[in-house]
């Protein structure tokens, strides 16, 4: 079981890495580069010593954000920087109650 874990990892840090090269180099590229190298460090270490089931969880959320990054940065190359969701706030409560008519 854990042999087939560990070839999933590796195969998605091949994905980023590949994903990667494809695009111009950046400083957002470079540290994304350094760290999938970390990652790819991590999972050498899982030779000789197992990881915990929490320690292979955590790793596989750094790979998905990574991976989520590098889309980012290929959107970004292809059509421009994008809109930052984070800063866009649903509509509060108060207004959404507000009659359509003006309150009539």
């Amino acid at each position: 079981m854990f042999t087939a874990q560990l070839v999933i990892v590796r195969e998605a840090i091949d994905v980023v890495l590949r994903r990667l090269e494809r695009l111009s180099p950046s400083d957002n590229t470079e540290q994304i580069h350094v760290l999938v190298q970390e990652c790819l460090e991590e999972t050498d270490q899982w030779n000789a010593s197992p990881p915990t089931p929490r320690d292979r969880d955590v790793l596989m959320k750094r790979l998905l954000a990574l991976h989520v990054a590098v889309t980012n940065l290929e959107r970004d190359a292809r059509f421009g920087p994008t809109v930052d969701l984070v800063a866009i706030r649903a509509p509060s409560a108060s207004i959404m109650r507000q009659p359509r008519n003006g309150g009539r």
